[in-house]
């Protein structure tokens, strides 16, 4: 039995999306989904998973152009964890079952039948170790992005509060000033009054 393909209608019913968010979320985040030799587009079960990473991520806000930027990373760490996985297994299960060329065709069958089972579990078990490195790579990017968006707003706000200050500081200078200016005149005049008009 080999890996279940899913067509874009069930792949989608499955993420709970209309399709053509699915093609959308392929085209802007360039995920590699492979196609039928009529070029229709099929999906695995770890596609399904990636797209359900991705819409719980766009619930909590995430942008795709910032969802675009780590999922190679997640598409990388998926693949090592599923590689070491495999080659932890193959020995295992092989000495497990022990496969003799002498065995008949039936009991062969039903042992590589167990083999797939097994390594269909171990792939499951790999992608949930995935997911919980996928949702700390997330969560620890979310945090550093927020941390960085807010030192970004303090700054800006520091620097508006400093020009504000001094504005301030530069009209109570030039108010000093005109009242210096204005008390000169003022007091030029009084003693104009008082000398009488022959001194001037």
């Amino acid at each position: 039995m080999g890996e279940v393909h899913y067509m874009i209608s069930e792949a989608a019913r499955r993420v709970n999306v209309e399709a053509h968010v699915l093609r959308y979320w392929e085209e802007e985040l360039e995920l590699p989904i492979e196609r039928t030799e009529l070029g229709h587009r099929y999906y695995t079960e770890e596609n399904i998973q990636l797209f359900h990473c991705i819409k719980n991520l766009k619930e909590q806000g995430m942008l795709l152009k910032e969802l675009k930027e780590i999922i190679p990373d997640l598409l990388k760490t998926k693949a090592k964890v599923k590689k070491q996985e495999i080659v932890k297994a193959v020995p295992e299960v092989v000495e497990k079952q022990e496969l003799k060329a002498e065995e008949n065709p039936k009991e062969v069958q039903d042992k590589l039948a167990k083999v797939q089972e097994v390594f269909q579990s171990f792939m499951k078990t790999a992608l949930e170790e995935n997911n919980q490195v996928l949702e700390k790579a997330v969560g620890d990017y979310v945090s550093e992005k927020v941390i960085k968006e807010m030192d970004y707003l303090m700054q800006a706000k520091e620097r508006q509060e400093e020009e504000r200050f001094q504005k301030l500081d530069h009209l109570i200078r030039q108010q000093q000033t005109l009242r210096k200016e204005s008390a000169r005149f003022g007091a030029g005049k009084r003693l104009k009054k008082m000398l009488g008009t022959s001194w001037t």
